[in-house]
């Protein structure tokens, strides 16, 4: 790889970020082929995707949280700046980083981006690339798709508000926030209490690209390229060799608390009732929902009267190491 040919997305304002990256910078000045771009208030990811295009970098590192690489690879994809896409790297800095945690670096700190930069300054990129296509979220309010790993309606976008109100005002951050939102979920529908006006469920339609149809009021419902989500969990099944997996569960779901670990930690085949859980692989889902989606933590809404169109049209390398 040439030295000239980095660029660095930096994002003062994600969660870690914020409380200081002196330590990050300390590396940068190390490295005087990388590019550092700042994004901020006064900046905009569309402005920064096209000095990334100007740039033509053999290699993109963002420094931020899910929803800054969400962002960044809907202005780079939707726009067609850079073809072919190179590979991008992930220093997880925000506050959920579940992108970085299947194919992200392994590491958040100074350590891990000195690393990543000497590997790529040997030539050695190649044996950390993972490739994952990235969701195209189509029929959303204001007429721009948008690109993301993850897709969640209904029950996922509950538990994201609860989260931040609950855990994350108590200080809890990333994997343990998750785990007590989880644990506080389940503890509730066990007893059957519900938090005010959340986990009630709405109807939805989906049409996949082989003609089948299912309806009916659902609890929860999600789309993804990931191969891991939060927890390590992989809440999908039957969907081998498509380019992204989508799982519903229904609202009421047949003994939903006690078959939890089965839901998230099951096989390709799981002993579950299909008329509750229902999750396959596809190329292509129209989703008639009437709430807020989530795209990797950021918040949509579909433009009344459209169904939202979600394909998986492009493969984007990630470095993980």
């Amino acid at each position: 790889m040439s030295r000239a040919a980095i660029g660095f997305v930096h994002n003062r304002r994600s969660e870690r970020n914020k409380r200081g990256a002196a330590d990050i910078e300390a590396v940068l000045e190390r490295y005087p082929e990388v590019v550092r771009l700042d994004f901020d208030g006064r900046t905009r990811l569309h402005d920064i995707a096209r000095d990334l295009a100007r740039l033509a970098p053999a290699l993109i590192v963002v420094n931020g949280g899910d929803g800054t690489v969400q962002g960044l690879l809907t202005e780079l994809l939707e726009h067609r700046l850079l073809s072919p896409l190179p590979p991008i790297a992930i220093l997880p800095r925000g506050m959920a980083n579940m992108t970085a945690a299947d194919c992200g670096l392994r590491r958040r700190g100074a350590r891990a981006l000195a690393r990543l930069l000497d590997t790529a300054r040997a030539g050695l990129l190649d044996r950390f690339l993972v490739h994952r296509r990235v969701l195209r979220v189509d029929g959303l309010e204001g007429g721009q798709a948008q690109r993301g790993m993850f897709m969640g309606a209904l029950g996922i976008t509950d538990a994201i508000h609860l989260c931040k109100s609950r855990a994350h005002s108590l200080g809890l951050k990333g994997e343990l926030a998750h785990l007590v939102t989880l644990l506080q979920i389940l503890w509730g529908l066990a007893r059957g209490r519900r938090p005010p006006g959340m986990l009630e469920g709405a109807p939805v339609a989906m049409r996949f690209e082989d003609g089948e149809i299912r309806e009916g009021r659902q609890l929860l419902l999600f789309a993804t390229t990931l191969d891991r989500l939060v927890l390590a969990s992989r809440p999908f099944w039957n969907g081998l060799a498509r380019p992204f997996r989508l799982t519903a569960i229904r609202q009421p779901a047949e003994g939903l608390v006690r078959r939890a670990l089965c839901v998230l930690y099951g096989g390709e085949r799981r002993p579950l009732p299909a008329d509750s859980f229902f999750s396959r692989g596809s190329a292509r889902a129209e989703l008639e929902i009437g709430s807020e989606i989530t795209i990797d933590g950021q918040f949509y809404r579909p433009t009344p009267g459209r169904p939202l169109v979600v394909t998986a049209p492009e493969e984007v390398r990630f470095v993980r190491c």
